[in-house]
Order: C-alpha cells, then structure tokens, then sequence
C-alpha cells in the first residue's frame, strides 16, 4: 500500500503520493483524457505499466502529485487552474523544491502548455509522451470522423461550459493553449512513430519548428515497434536527475 494523501477539488479527486525518503523534488502528473482519480485510487496505480513508472518515481524519493481533472479535461483553463491550485496546496503541506518536474502524455501537455507559457519559472523539466500540441490541428482531424467528432464536440461543451452550437473552427482557434512563449523549460519529447490520435506531423514536429525559428531547440525521440509506457516513460528517470543539479 502506498502512502498517499487524496484530496477533493471541484468535485474531482487527486492524489498526492509520498515516498519513503523524500529528495525534495516533485514530479506532476498531467494525465491524458479518460485517466482518471477516485477518493481511494488512482488509474495511475492500477494501470499495470502506469504503475510501474509510478513506483520507480517513489523509489527515487520524488514525491508524485496527480490533480484532480476532468475526465475529458482537453487542457481547460478550469483545469488547468486546478493543476495550480494542487500545486501550491501541496508546496505547503511538504517540504518540496518549487520547482518542479511535469510528466504529461496525451492531452497531458495542453496543460502543461498553458503552465510553461503563463509560470514557467514554476518549471524545472518537462517531459511529454505522445502529446497532443495543437488542440486546433485535432479538431480539424476529427471533422473526418462524424461520430468520433460529436463526441469531441460534446466534451468540448462540457468542459468548458459553452453551448454546443458555439464550438467552431474559430472558437477552437481561441481557446485552445498556444505558443506565447519564446522559450521552454528543459523539455523531452517522446513520440511513437505509428501514434494516430496525435500524429508525430501534425503535432511534435510543427511544435519544433516554431520553437526553432526562435532558436529553442529541444529533444525529440521517435520511437518504433508501440512501446510499451513503461519503455517510453522510464528515460524520464535518468533526464528529471539531470535537472537537478541547479536547485
């Protein structure tokens, strides 16, 4: 049985797990939609391979914060409000550096956008995993497939608390997170090659672009054959160790 605090924020559950020797380092993680905390687990802990990168992370002495978000959270300004809400509440309950570490997968990293562009210096690394980067770009996909695109549509309305007949091409345009930063947390980004709801094209590489043109260049990995989470996940041991010599 882990150790682990859970707390309830707008209706919505997230956990904080404590290691048995703390470093003073925090990791976040900022899950994709459809993972999900409740008041007495986590998906985290019962995913078989969420759960083997999560104990590692413990044995490390990092403590591990999940906030509580909506199930299809798309990176909101709700939510996200919630991510730094966590975070504040959790620097006081413990002793933790304030800067901290961000592990994101899928939808994950809209979140984790908004955060680099409005409180970066909260920020020590980031680490995405098949990330969906541009909100815009996956709405435009979806038009493609009309039942899957109602129910994004419909998850939109909700989590965002708009009509349904609001959600446009134009609406979307406006409030989905976007590049208003001209630099980035040390950040890695790991992508499967044959990843087909957030396609490597359409998302990693014209983040990368737009990063370039302003000098900032960061690390990609693509990797081949469907690895596993663990597999992807388990080099954010080694790159969260790397980032922090400088506290």
């Amino acid at each position: 049985m882990r150790d682990a605090r859970y707390q309830q924020i707008a209706q919505k559950w997230g956990v904080t797990y404590l290691p048995e020797r703390p470093s003073g380092f925090a990791v976040f993680l900022l899950g994709d939609n459809g993972i999900i905390t409740r008041k007495n687990d986590s998906d985290w802990e019962l995913h078989p391979e969420k759960s083997l990168f999560l104990t590692g992370l413990l044995q490390r002495g990092y403590t591990v914060v999940v906030p509580p978000l909506h199930p299809s959270h798309w990176g909101s300004e709700e939510d996200y409000r919630i991510v730094l809400h966590m975070y504040h509440h959790v620097l006081k309950q413990e002793i933790l550096n304030r800067r901290i570490h961000i592990l994101a997968e899928g939808t994950g990293a809209l979140l984790a956008l908004r955060w680099i562009a409005e409180e970066k210096e909260c920020l020590r690394s980031c680490y995405f995993i098949n990330p969906c980067l541009d909100l815009h770009a996956f709405y435009r996909q979806e038009q493609e497939h009309k039942w899957f695109f109602k129910r994004l549509e419909k998850e939109l309305a909700d989590v965002y608390q708009e009509d349904k007949r609001q959600i446009t091409d134009e609406w979307i345009q406006l409030i989905a997170p976007s590049y208003t930063f001209d630099d980035v947390p040390p950040l890695s980004i790991h992508c499967d090659m044959n990843e087909k709801r957030f396609p490597l094209h359409i998302h990693s590489r014209p983040f990368l672009q737009k990063l370039a043109e302003l000098n900032t260049y960061v690390n990609l990995r693509i990797h081949g054959n469907e690895q596993s989470f663990y597999r992807t996940a388990q080099a954010a041991y080694p790159f969260f160790k790397k980032h922090e010599v400088k506290l």
